[in-house]
């Protein structure tokens, strides 16, 4: 799964929501084409709401954009599978992007790799981390990672293509108040569930600067490979402006 070159794009998120969304999708294209190699994007991303398919569907959907615009978050629909995420500068943003054959053989393997590296990410600050859902946490999945036991720090998607996958998400280091603020609302109106207790962070354990968690968790990743530091592409933006329309929530469009 893993390559023998890592490029690592760290922060330069553009603070436009559906472009920073379309700029992950243009490089999972430009990856399953052969065009990059594998590929990690981490950062600290502004205030934003990313919601998936599903929430486009819902009747509350429009409620759900104004409460999310209300509270000062930039709405974006996200590439991969799921339920409304937010972001924010307190939380790690990722996205690893690996070339692969047949990507649907292997799903549930890069999965695991990535949850498991977080918890070894939170196993370097002393905080024990564990993997699985909880009941009525935000974007429910098997692949959480939860401290206390019932405490949500780290959300994962994937979207795959015929010849790459993307496997993204976040990483919580503090505030979890701040998400429950906006998430709680905004899953009343979509009519899905929420428990705001399973809402953590990794300061429920331990105080961490975003920065040193995001390079605790790019070491993780590389998992001593040599890795090479790279700016968005020319080529990617031209493809990311073209594709920012796909991401912007048609109720605000």
């Amino acid at each position: 799964m893993a390559t023998d070159r890592l490029h690592v794009i760290s922060g330069q998120l553009s603070g436009d929501a559906p472009l920073d969304t379309a700029v992950s999708r243009a490089i999972l294209l430009q990856v399953s084409d052969g065009d990059l190699p594998e590929t990690l994007q981490v950062g600290t991303p502004h205030r934003v709401v990313a919601f998936g398919k599903h929430d486009t569907l819902s009747d509350g959907f429009g409620a759900a954009i104004g409460i999310a615009t209300d509270h000062g978050y930039d709405p974006t629909i996200r590439i991969a599978g799921g339920r409304a995420v937010v972001f924010s500068p307190t939380i790690i943003r990722f996205a690893w992007t690996v070339p692969q054959d047949n990507p649907a053989n292997t799903m549930r393997a890069r999965f695991n790799a990535l949850a498991n590296a977080v918890v070894q990410c939170l196993a370097s600050f002393n905080v024990r981390g564990s993997i699985g859902e909880i009941p009525n946490e935000y974007c429910a999945g098997e692949y959480s990672v939860h401290i206390r036991g019932h405490r949500k720090v780290m959300g994962v998607g994937q979207r795959l293509t015929r010849s790459g996958a993307q496997v993204g998400g976040m990483i919580v280091v503090s505030d979890p108040d701040d998400i429950n603020k906006v998430l709680v609302p905004i899953y009343q109106a979509l009519g899905v569930p929420i428990d705001p207790t399973a809402t953590g962070s990794i300061a429920d354990d331990r105080v961490e600067s975003p920065d040193d968690v995001a390079e605790a968790f790019t070491a993780q990743i590389a998992a001593g490979r040599r890795t090479l530091d790279v700016d968005v592409s020319e080529a990617t933006m031209a493809m990311a402006t073209s594709l920012r329309g796909d991401h912007v929530p048609s109720a605000v469009a």
